[in-house]
This record gives structure tokens, C-alpha cells and sequence, in this order.
């Protein structure tokens, strides 16, 4: 889909860009609330730091499996119908986990949870096709803003109702929530998004019909392998930073309020608070310094400053002690943090051509999502049954190893140098 370049600053704003980011506004709002507890549901229903790391395993893994058939849908049929029929799909699906009468049956709803993704190659495709080149990095930057907007309001609301009525009651009733507004967005999706794959580029996937299943797996799994085979360096490296990356996830994401509240001693609305805080900074550096910043100079450069800060910031978290160190902590890394999504997402951009980016973005995605399994499975494992400070501690070796890989392999295209 060919970009007309707009004078104005935000003349990147089309139709389609608007849509998915109000819609993942919206859909932050409770998410952001049961991303920031889950792990404290998951002790609700009677798991364990290793059932947190089990649960995450099998949810990537379903991903794994879903994510590569969505990105061959994206190039081969569209991006449209598979965003909009999945988000509402997707929606539905939460009432399994807010029902969720224990850990083994909550582990079950989030793999089908996971499979509902199918969608996110096609969402991240269509955003890329929906932006202007000259103002990937403002866009980008701007959309996570946005979608991130509810996070610096709500964790420290659902902190208080926890704090209040305990864990599994507000949780509950947020999952109802997510369920609502996941069929209201799938449903805006479904009638405002324009199809950004022309008919003559989707003929090549119209030797067989979806309802040829087997074929369609097939197939995906073929093309996939080939996409492996087709990218460039820069691009095989990116997948292996995502790779590191989900070693970190792995290792330390879902325990970061474990430890907090366990160890350091914080409570639930004050972890809110901490999270809170860090996304208002995160937004507002965002707004002000991310966009102008990546659309100004070498997005590699940005990535690699940003990385070479963030190393510290999991040995830091383990000395912490008391509240307002951890607070302090986070409100200087969210400002770290608040490059990474827009970076990468600009870097992705200006790597992949349009007609590869549902494949390619599904690539990323496989990789991190399947090297996160035997991560999630060792995080838990190592933080319960080891020591919990080996796992922010390996996570930071993870940290360094991107940076050398960013500086040693990603090569940004020569016309997008600023």
C-alpha cells in the first residue's frame, strides 16, 4: 500500500492507524490490570512460581503454533478479516480465565487465549503498511504512547481493590471487562479497517480455500521455514535479540511483583503506584522525546544507548529495600524503557518490505515465543527452587548479549539514516 508523504506532523494519522490504536486503548484499560496481577491470581487459584512459569511455557507455545499460520493468512488473505473475527474471538475467550475455578483450568484458558492471537502478525502488518516511512518513528512512538495511556492509571486502581477484597474478586470481574471490550473492539475493527493487501497481491492464495485447513497449515509452516531463508542479516539479528529477549521474559517478567511484594515487602497498591508512575513517564517521554528522537537520528544508535542503560536495571531492582527505592528504580528505567517498542518497531519497518512484513512479523514473534518456553520453565524453576536473585541476575547477562548483538549486526538501510 503506497504512502503519500504529508506535510503536517501528524498527517501519518490515516484511517486505519487511528482505529487500531484507539481500539488498543481501549483494550489496555483492563489489561493493564491483569497483566500487572496475574501472577498474584495465579497464587490465588493455588499455583506456585513454577505454575507461573508452566502457564507462560504453554501460552507461548500456543502462540508458536498460531502465530505462524497467522502471518502466511496476513500475506496470502489480508490483514482485515483476521484482526477483526480474532479480537472478537479473543474477547470471548477471557471469560474462560475469569471463571477460572483453579490454576489447571486457568492454564488451559490462557492457551486458548494464546491460540486467539493468530491475529498479531496481521495487526503489527497493517499498522507498518498504514504509516508513512518519513514518520515511522513519531508514529510508533505515539501509538504505544496511546496504548499505553491506561496503564498509568489503572494497576494502581486494581492494586487498592486487591488490597481491599483480596486477589481473586477484582481479578474476576476485570476479566469480565476484558471480555466486553475485546468483542466491542473486534467489532470496530471489523467495520473501520480498509485492507491494506491488494486483490492482485492475495491471488496467490487463492489456489485453495480456507476451508482446506490441512493444506492452509501446510503451507504455513512451509512458507514460514522459507522466511527464515529469504531475510537479511539485519533481520536475522533482530530475531536473535527477541530471542535474548525471551530469556528475559522468562526469567524475570512474571516475577517482578513477586519479588516486590514477597521479598522487598511492597504492597499490592503500592506496586500499582510503582507501575502507574513509570507509565506516565513512560507517555510522557514518549510524546515529548521517543518519536522526534528515532525520526531524527539513527534509530540503531537510540537501540543501543537504550540497551546499554537498561543493564542495570535488574541488579539495581535486587538491592532495593523498601518502597521508594523501588519506585525511584522504575521511574528511571520506564523512561529507558519507553524507547524499545517504538525502536524496534521503526527498525522492523525500515527492515521488511510490505508485501513480507505478516510472514516476517509472525517470524518474531515464533522466535520469541518459543524460546520463552524453556525460558518461562527455567525463570520459575530458578526463582522458587534456586535463588530468586539468579534470575534478575541472568536476565542482565541476557541484556549485554543484545547489546552486542545490535552493535555488531543491525545495519539500518542508508536512506532511513537521518
Amino acid at each position: 500500500m503506497s504512502q503519500k508523504e504529508d506535510k503536517p506532523r501528524f498527517g501519518f494519522m490515516t484511517r486505519n492507524y487511528l482505529v487500531l490504536t484507539l481500539t488498543s486503548t481501549l483494550w489496555g484499560i483492563p489489561t493493564s490490570i491483569c497483566n500487572t496481577y496475574f501472577s498474584l491470581y495465579v497464587f490465588g487459584l493455588g499455583g506456585t512460581e513454577i505454575t507461573i512459569g508452566l502457564i507462560t511455557a504453554l501460552g507461548s507455545t500456543a502462540f508458536v503454533i498460531s502465530a505462524i499460520i497467522g502471518g502466511h493468512i496476513a500475506d496470502l488473505y489480508g490483514r482485515k478479516k483476521i484482526i477483526s473475527i480474532m479480537t472478537i474471538v479473543l474477547g470471548l475467550s477471557q471469560f474462560l480465565v475469569a471463571f477460572a475455578p483453579n490454576w489447571q483450568f486457568l492454564t488451559l484458558a490462557m492457551i486458548i487465549v494464546n491460540i486467539c492471537f493468530v491475529f498479531e502478525p496481521a495487526f503489527w502488518a497493517i499498522l507498518a503498511d498504514s504509516i508513512n516511512e518519513q514518520k515511522r518513528g513519531t508514529a510508533f512512538a505515539l501509538y504505544s504512547c496511546l496504548s499505553f495511556l491506561p496503564w498509568a492509571i489503572m494497576p494502581s486502581i486494581g492494586g487498592y481493590l486487591i488490597d481491599i477484597h483480596g486477589i481473586l474478586a477484582p481479578m474476576q470481574w476485570t476479566y469480565v471487562c476484558l471480555a466486553i471490550v475485546g468483542v466491542a473492539a473486534g467489532i470496530i475493527r471489523l467495520f473501520m479497517l480498509t485492507e491494506t493487501i491488494s486483490p492482485q497481491n492475495r491471488k496467490a492464495g487463492g489456489q485453495y480455500s480456507l476451508k482446506e485447513l490441512g493444506k492452509l497449515v501446510k503451507d504455513a509452516f512451509k512458507g514460514h521455514l522459507q522466511t527464515w531463508s529469504w531475510m537479511p542479516r539485519s533481520a536475522l539479528a533482530l530475531a536473535a535479540i527477541y530471542i535474548l529477549w525471551a530469556f528475559e521474559y522468562g526469567l524475570v517478567e512474571p516475577y517482578w511483583i513477586v519479588y516486590a511484594t514477597k521479598v522487598i515487602g511492597v504492597t499490592s497498591t503500592q506496586w500499582g503506584i510503582i507501575i502507574g508512575l513509570g507509565s506516565a513517564i513512560s507517555i510522557v517521554s514518549k510524546i515529548l522525546i521517543v518519536g522526534k528522537l528515532l525520526d531524527k537520528f539513527s534509530r540503531r544508535k537510540i537501540l543501543l544507548a537504550t540497551t546499554a542503560l537498561d543493564i542495570f536495571t535488574y541488579l539495581l531492582f535486587i538491592r532495593c529495600g523498601m518502597y521508594i527505592q523501588v519506585l525511584t528504580l522504575w521511574i528511571a528505567s520506564s523512561f529507558i524503557w519507553s524507547f524499545y517498542e517504538p525502536t524496534y518497531s521503526s527498525l522492523e519497518a525500515d527492515i521488511i518490505p510490505e508485501e513480507r512484513r505478516g510472514r516476517v512479523f509472525a517470524a518474531f514473534g515464533v522466535a520469541w515465543s518459543a524460546f520463552s518456553v524453556p525460558a518461562s520453565l527455567l525463570g520459575g524453576f530458578i526463582y522458587e527452587q534456586v535463588n530468586p536473585e539468579l534470575s534478575f541476575i541472568m536476565a542482565s547477562i541476557g541484556i549485554i548479549l543484545c547489546f552486542i548483538l545490535t552493535a555488531l549486526f543491525i545495519k539500518q538501510p542508508q536512506h532511513n539514516k537521518k
